[in-house]
């Protein structure tokens, strides 16, 4: 599997895991102290792919 492939199933990880996010915190299934620290975990990883994807 060349590189780009892993960096496009990395980002369909990240979106499944955003959305799975999302459905938890409209369900409550979040507490209120961990909603923050995942969302900045998420955006972090974010950041980091959009920057492997801006070097291919």
């Amino acid at each position: 599997m060349a590189q780009h492939d892993y960096v496009r199933h990395t980002l369909d990880c990240l979106e499944e895991a955003q959305a799975a996010l999302r459905l938890a915190q409209r369900k409550g299934q979040i507490a209120p102290e961990d909603e923050d620290q995942l969302s900045r975990r998420l955006e972090g990883i974010t950041e980091r792919i959009a920057q492997v994807q801006d070097m291919h």
